[in-house]
Order: structure tokens, then C-alpha cells, then sequence
């Protein structure tokens, strides 16, 4: 499910970026201005990342980054030229476009998080290696055990002082499985 960001929230991010960022070519700063100052073209931009994977993308970088300053992507095939990009804009304004900018701490900006979009033709989590994941299964594991140790922590007392007795051994004897999976969870591989 895709959220469709509004037209004032990139036209924010976009005034916020060209205000605090230089990009490593002057087309690239043309492009965002024309972007900017065309609700119709901008309404067809998507802000996302990997956008060499996307039909019809570019990609741009601020001053202070490692990376290359332009890339413009077209049905696979990569262009370096940001006026052919600028044109290919200006001529098909009616086909989405998707656009990748590269700068310091992104992730650090609320500007461009509210803009950021899921990239459709590029899913993150295929391309997470097998022992993250098995990382990230254990720990949620061993958290919904822990947690389920302390709801039932908390039943012992409620039964200790109801004077429960019978539900007090039950809830120690679940109390003490728990604890024994918890153990188990620890002791897996990639932990």
C-alpha cells in the first residue's frame, strides 16, 4: 500500500533541500526549480530510494557525498546528461517519475521523511541477508517471551495475594516453561 504524499509536502521538502543543499550539478538545482514551480509535474514525482530500479528515474547528489552527481534511468538504460533527463520530464509530464537525492544524514530530516515513498519497484526486505533475518526473528522471540514472562510475573503476585494456591503452582509452572524457552532462544545461533 502506497500513501500518495501531497503536493505541499514536496514543495515543501523542495524548498527545505534547494535552501540547505548545493547539488554537485547546476542542471540538477534546474530540474528540482522546474519540478517545484509545475504542481502538474511535481504531482507525478515520487521520492524514492534505489531509483535505478524504476522505469523512468534520477538520481542526484549534494555536494559532500561519494557519490556520482547525476543519473537519469530509462527503461534500463543509463543516461549522465541532465538536460536529456530535463527534457524527457518536460515532454512526458504526465508519466510518473522518481527521483533519488543523495545528501548528508536523510534519514535525519523530517523534510524528507514525510516525502519518502516506498519504492514499488524495489522491495528492501528481499535483499536482506538470511542471517539478519534470523537475527531479527530471534529477537523478536526472545521479546514476546520476555514479555509474556512478565504478564505472568505479575499473575504470580495477583495470585499470591489472592491466596490462590492452585493457580499460583499453574502460574509457576508456566512462569518456569517460559523461562526455559527464553533460555533457548538465547542460546540459537546469530545471537
Amino acid at each position: 500500500m502506497n500513501i500518495k504524499v501531497p503536493l505541499e509536502a514536496k514543495k515543501v521538502f523542495l524548498g527545505w533541500f534547494l535552501d540547505r543543499h548545493q547539488l554537485k550539478r547546476r542542471e540538477s538545482m534546474w530540474i528540482l526549480n522546474y519540478l517545484l514551480n509545475h504542481d502538474i509535474v511535481l504531482n507525478k514525482v515520487h521520492f524514492v530510494e534505489s531509483v535505478d530500479t524504476t522505469p523512468r528515474g534520477m538520481m542526484m547528489s549534494s555536494v559532500g557525498t561519494d557519490n556520482e552527481p547525476f543519473f537519469f534511468y530509462k527503461d534500463g538504460t543509463l543516461f549522465n546528461d541532465p538536460e536529456q533527463a530535463f527534457h524527457e520530464v518536460r515532454l512526458n509530464w504526465h508519466e510518473d517519475i522518481y527521483v533519488e537525492l543523495i545528501f548528508r544524514d536523510p534519514w535525519k530530516s523530517p523534510q524528507y521523511l514525510a516525502v519518502l515513498e516506498d519504492n514499488p519497484y524495489h522491495k528492501w526486505n528481499d535483499f536482506v541477508s538470511s542471517e539478519l533475518k534470523k537475527e531479527v526473528e530471534h529477537a523478536l522471540a526472545a521479546l514476546s517471551l520476555s514479555e509474556q514472562k512478565q504478564q505472568i510475573m505479575n499473575q504470580v503476585d495477583e495470585a499470591l495475594e489472592a491466596g490462590d494456591r492452585e493457580g499460583f503452582i499453574q502460574l509457576s509452572n508456566d512462569l518456569k516453561e517460559i523461562e526455559e524457552a527464553l533460555i533457548k532462544e538465547q542460546k540459537k545461533p546469530n545471537h
